[in-house]
């Protein structure tokens, strides 16, 4: 625990740590009215400028030890001044020290939050944040020691105070924040603007992957850009879903062209081998371009549709072409065979007619000839049969020819049996 003479001393650390950064904003005050008054002052040479900043820069100060962020505040800034001072004690036990002098601590600390608010005006604050930071954590820190049974005026007004303060340096270190922020979308925007100049659409159509590739990075960047700037996050996205547009735009236009010389290429083939295919293959290839022109169709400028409307007109022209040819050449092969037909027809009729012909003057010299003759009459007999089975088996004759004839022939073995019997 600390004792009576340790008390003290902790207190009047405490007034000295206040009274040195009063002194310091003096200084640091006096410089800048210096500083200012040189500049406004153009009748006084570099030399004289040079000796009063020498002069100042001379004066001894006492700075304040920098005050870690999280531990106490007093233990860091008088601990320069006093290397003997036991820190193991808490604040709390200053507090609670009997001799501790609570009227006076009070209103030093009232005094010092209302000279505070008068010398750190916002202005300062922005050019000192840190200090000022420091400076709020301080009083805030120097707060919590204020005894329970302090005047509930004099504690409110302390309070006040460094409610004031701490929205001043708040709103500087918010404007601050701003500020890097805008900075940062600035910069980001900048490189965007950089690349929307450096990747036009032929460019892009040139090297579209590494077009793709710079549009990646500037998109994770854009996860890491600071909120709050509403005007700049519209820009941003604005400009970005450009780039993307242009990306996806010149690369459906590569991949659309890619897709028209593809069919132009099957029409050319298509064309080379017209004349050696059949017309039932190359309707179904024509067909095929067709299906392939209706997908593609929706992409293509009027352009690329006029041209390739005028190739698969030539298709289907040569098309038409074979067809008429084809038709032509399958109607004189009909008529041929019509022909050939007929002719085979009246040829049959003849052949027929002499056939029957010969059957009646077979039959006829039937009825002259002898039994020595028998033999060669058998023998022509059975040429005559042959012929009329080959007749009857290919359907050369109607039904009432071939009942003639079986008739003749009939009569014919009759005669011929008789004959035999003769011998």
């Amino acid at each position: 625990m600390m004792g009576g003479f340790m008390s003290e001393k902790t207190i009047d650390n405490i007034k000295n740590y206040l009274k040195t950064v009063e002194e310091e904003q003096k200084q640091i005050e006096e410089k800048e009215k210096m500083l200012s008054d040189d500049v406004v002052a153009k009748k006084d040479t570099i030399e004289e400028k040079k000796e009063i900043l020498v002069e100042t820069e001379d004066k001894p100060e006492e700075k304040p030890v920098e005050v870690p962020d999280k531990d106490d505040a007093i233990k860091a800034t008088v601990e320069k001044k006093d290397d003997n001072f036991d820190w193991s004690s808490p604040l709390e036990e200053v507090r609670d020290d009997e001799s501790f002098d609570k009227v006076n601590f009070v209103q030093d600390l009232l005094e010092k939050t209302e000279s505070v608010l008068k010398k750190y005006s916002v202005a300062y604050i922005s050019q000192n944040i840190e200090n000022s930071q420091m400076m709020l954590e301080f009083l805030e820190k120097t707060a919590l020691l204020l005894p329970y049974n302090t005047d509930f005026e004099l504690r409110g007004k302390i309070e006040k105070n460094i409610e004031k303060f701490s929205k001043n340096v708040f709103s500087v270190d918010n404007s601050h924040k701003k500020m890097e922020s805008k900075k940062v979308l600035e910069e980001f925007l900048y490189d965007l603007d950089k690349a929307l100049r450096r990747y036009s659409r032929l460019q892009i159509e040139k090297d579209s992957k590494r077009a793709q590739y710079d549009y990646n990075l500037l998109l994770e960047r854009k996860e890491k850009l600071p909120r709050g700037n509403p005007t700049y996050e519209m820009v941003v996205t604005k400009r970005l879903g450009e780039f993307e547009n242009r990306i996806n735009h010149v690369t459906k236009e590569v991949n659309v062209k890619k897709e028209c010389e593809v069919i132009e290429l099957h029409i050319m083939n298509f064309l080379k081998r017209a004349d050696k295919e059949s017309f039932d293959t190359l309707y179904r290839e024509y067909r095929q371009l067709i299906e392939e022109y209706r997908l593609l169709e929706e992409k293509l400028d009027k352009t690329e549709i006029s041209s390739v409307k005028n190739s698969l007109y030539r298709c289907k022209e040569k098309l038409e072409k074979i067809k008429n040819r084809n038709q032509k050449e399958t109607r004189k092969k009909h008529v041929k065979e019509e022909q050939k037909k007929k002719e085979e027809y009246l040829g049959m009729r003849t052949f027929w007619k002499e056939y029957v012909n010969d059957l009646k003057l077979f039959t006829e010299g039937l009825n002259t000839a002898s039994s020595s003759q028998y033999f060669s009459m058998y023998d022509k007999y059975s040429n005559m049969l042959d012929v009329f089975y080959n007749l009857v088996r290919n359907d050369m004759i109607s039904k009432e020819e071939s009942m003639q004839a079986t008739k003749i022939l009939e009569y014919i073995e009759g005669e011929l049996e008789a004959l035999r019997q003769g011998i």
